[in-house]
């Protein structure tokens, strides 16, 4: 078919306007039926995992995957759904469609399509408009190339974004998100000051996504949902958070009712069937009688979060209402979250930072670390950031400590730089930090204070951070990037907003959940996606460290899928820096016999 020509591959979303017929040489210009294991097979065996993931993102989104030898490009289904084509395959994008670009945004296309295929402004996104009946919604572009086994490119893939649909509708479930809970919450605190919310959590639905992959865990989301209103009747109004968890408000409902809702939602969950298989969902609840003395919208969500953790970890899954159960039999508890809240507004007394070891796979020794924040005050003695973190993530004051932590860090990573060369820390970022304004200064001033040079930070994307304006986080990213400042993805691979981003942001480095790693030796479906997510980030020129590495056995396992790095308690729990320094010398003391 020859070599790859940008001037006849233009998505076939855009040939009815573009109007590009030249013929391909020798070759067919439309692919009614074509071989799809094949196109799998020419692109990458293992990539489709990721790829089908991804594809069952929110309404908004669309993916295109060009290979870039043959000029053969497989659509999403809902790139197809959108923009009205009939096949999945295309070759040298000749299908019209029934939507066009705006005439005055065709040149801005062609040339944006002709940079990315050249591997140019690949961090940038370009826009247009896209017809939609009477009028044009934005699309936002981006492009990620994937090199082969040389180095060279081979594959394109582009991801969508169309302004035009709400992110305020749940494309998997049809439910209304957390904007719209925001607003009701709003609505009941300035009306009556009244009302009820019931949070349901489906427990380790991660470990249903490894198994029954994404798009078969988006059917049992959906049916989740379906089930809820089924059993509500019309008694409340259900939100779909991100994850997967639920959010059911009501006007007015007695605690004896709202409990014997929570026991029919438990019963059916447990007798969940989804195309003939049966996949018993196990779920937590919090629920919170809101009261007028309640003022915030924030305050009220906090409250029902932790309500719901207290079910999952403590009560194991009954039903914990939080005026009763938290205020009540757990006020000890309740009252060391207000003490450490105090601390994180004076001072910073009792917090402590810990540091777990980051290793290089090929040579097990020590070359970062990362920060992990404790406290720890007579009479309450060590406390796990699972109890107060979630809490804190969501007040102001999670600015100023996130400074402090970071400050912390970077002081305490110089004592590593004189002895290892090149010695990094990775310090978790929240997503209440990234969005203050101040936040980059504060990043440069906390760098030039500590003495600390750029490369020797990278900046973890904590779970909420996934749920922020992709645009906003592409900007911050990028002003990082320009610094020498590296960025990671946290628990990669354990929902599909992590794959989206994959996509859509140039990360420094995927760190693999450690969901994937346990009985991974006896878990082919988990080999399967480790294997497909290094392939995946080495392509892309992006490094990868796997979490939760406990002992010789797996550490070794693990070295066959090329992982850049490791991490677990194999090398060291977390422990303070002057217990840290004694890891890191007695590490490179054994790796050197």
């Amino acid at each position: 078919m020859g070599a790859f020509d940008p001037d006849i591959i233009y998505i076939r979303v855009h040939t009815e306007t573009v109007g590009i017929q030249k013929k391909v040489p020798g070759g067919d210009m439309s692919i009614n039926k074509y071989d799809e294991q094949k196109f799998w097979e020419e692109v990458d065996i293992l990539f489709p995992d990721i790829v089908k993931a991804i594809t069952s993102l929110a309404k908004k989104s669309y993916i295109s995957i060009t290979n870039l030898r043959n000029g053969v490009t497989w659509w999403s289904e809902k790139a197809m759904e959108y923009f009205g084509m009939q096949e999945n395959y295309t070759i040298r994008g000749q299908e019209k469609s029934k939507r066009s670009i705006h005439p005055d945004d065709l040149e801005d296309f062609r040339r944006g399509f002709r940079e990315r295929v050249a591997g140019e402004n690949m961090d940038e996104p370009w826009e247009y408009r896209v017809r939609d009946g009477s009028t044009y919604n934005r699309i936002s572009a981006r492009a990620k190339m994937l090199n082969d086994k040389d180095g060279k490119p081979f594959v394109i893939v582009i991801r969508y974004n169309n302004y035009g649909i709400s992110d305020e509708v749940d494309a998997t479930t049809g439910l209304h998100t957390e904007p719209a809970l925001d607003r009701e919450i709003r609505e009941f605190l300035e009306e009556s000051g009244q009302g009820t919310l019931l949070k349901i959590g489906l427990d380790q639905f991660s470990h249903i996504n490894v198994m029954y992959g994404a798009a078969f865990s988006d059917k049992i989301l959906n049916c989740a949902a379906q089930e809820l209103l089924r059993l509500l009747k019309g008694k409340g109004y259900v939100y779909r958070l991100s994850g997967a968890k639920f959010v059911i408000s009501f006007k007015k409902v007695s605690k004896a009712e709202l409990q014997q809702i929570y026991d029919e939602i438990v019963e059916t969950f447990e007798n969940t069937e989804v195309e003939g298989k049966k996949i018993p969902l196990k779920v937590s609840a919090g629920a919170i009688f809101m009261e007028p003395y309640m003022k915030e919208t924030n305050a009220v969500r906090s409250r029902l979060t932790y309500a719901l953790n207290h079910s999952r970890l403590e009560h194991h899954g009954e039903l914990v209402i939080f005026n009763d159960e938290v205020c009540g039999s757990d006020e000890n508890q309740f009252e060391l979250i207000g003490v450490i809240h105090q601390c994180a507004t004076h001072n910073f007394e009792g917090f402590r930072m810990f540091y777990q070891p980051i290793a290089d796979t090929k040579t097990g020794k020590i070359r970062g670390m990362e920060a992990l924040l404790r406290w720890e005050l007579e009479p309450y003695g060590m406390v796990s950031p699972g109890v107060f973190m979630e809490w804190l993530e969501q007040d102001p004051c999670i600015f100023d400590l996130g400074n402090w932590i970071l400050r912390t860090a970077l002081t305490d990573v110089q004592k590593l730089r004189k002895e290892t060369e090149g010695f990094f820390v990775n310090v978790n970022v929240a997503a209440a930090q990234l969005e203050r304004r101040e936040f980059r200064s504060a990043v440069m001033n906390i760098l030039k204070e500590t003495g600390a040079k750029p490369e020797e930070l990278c900046l973890e994307l904590t779970e909420r951070c996934r749920d922020l304006d992709i645009h906003f986080l592409c900007g911050e990213v990028e002003f990082f990037h320009s610094q020498g400042i590296k960025i990671a993805l946290d628990d990669f691979g354990t929902g599909n907003s992590s794959l989206s981003l994959a996509l859509e942001l140039p990360f420094d480095e995927l760190k693999v959940d450690m969901s994937f790693i346990r009985d991974i030796k006896q878990k082919p479906q988990n080999q399967a996606m480790v294997q497909s997510i290094v392939d995946y980030a080495r392509r892309t020129n992006t490094e990868t460290c796997i979490e939760g590495i406990e002992d010789k056995e797996v550490s070794d396992y693990i070295e066959k899928f090329g992982s850049t790095w490791q991490q677990g308690y194999y090398y060291s729990k977390p422990v303070p820096i002057e217990q840290f320094e004694e890891v890191v010398r007695k590490n490179e003391t054994e790796k050197d016999r």
